[in-house]
């Protein structure tokens, strides 16, 4: 079981975030402790630090004002990641992925889901889908996630549920997945 949670854990990370894959040099100087690694655990090597959300005095999210048909856009976009997700359909999940993501290397991504996917089945169910920033270019959507997963064959499932807000930028063919940041909940 324990495995089942850390691996869910690992699953939501690797939705939309990879390691850098940079070994560290041992030069036997003072500084070989302060390891330097761009893909923090909190961050997920996001150079832009400012993805977040702000709350109301009701716990409610603050939600971005956004026009309409941009609005629709991208919480489209924001389904088809989650459903082509849920499908293990790489194809289509590759499909909504940026380019050049600032978040994430795309091959790392994909070869890590590609593992997962072989090894669990995993359900995202998302709620209360709002954007919470907008400018013409970059945009992110808050949402409450449930996951459920369970080793491929297995009838064994554990649940996590959390926080997260997913980073768009928008491409010549819409709106594509730049970032993500989790927080579980405990």
């Amino acid at each position: 079981m324990k495995k089942m949670i850390l691996a869910t854990g690992l699953l939501i990370l690797l939705a939309a975030c990879s390691e850098d894959n940079n070994a560290a040099e041992n030069t036997n100087s003072a500084e070989d402790s302060n390891l330097q690694n761009k893909n923090g655990a909190v961050d997920h090597g996001m150079e832009d630090k400012s993805a977040g959300f702000t709350m109301d005095g009701d716990g409610e999210v603050l939600e971005a004002d956004v026009p309409e048909e941009e609005a629709e856009a991208i919480l489209a976009a924001h389904g088809e990641y989650i459903a082509a997700f849920n499908a293990e359909d790489m194809d289509r999940y590759m499909a909504v992925i940026a380019q050049e993501p600032e978040g994430f290397d795309r091959e790392e991504d994909q070869i890590a889901l590609e593992e997962a996917f072989a090894a669990y089945d995993v359900t995202y169910s998302p709620s209360n889908e709002t954007i919470v920033k907008y400018s013409p270019e970059r945009a992110e959507v808050f949402a409450e996630i449930s996951v459920t997963m369970s080793d491929t064959g297995s009838e064994e499932e554990t649940e996590q549920s959390g926080r997260q807000v997913v980073i768009f930028k928008k491409e010549e063919d819409g709106w594509k997945v730049s970032g993500l940041h989790f927080i579980g909940n405990q």
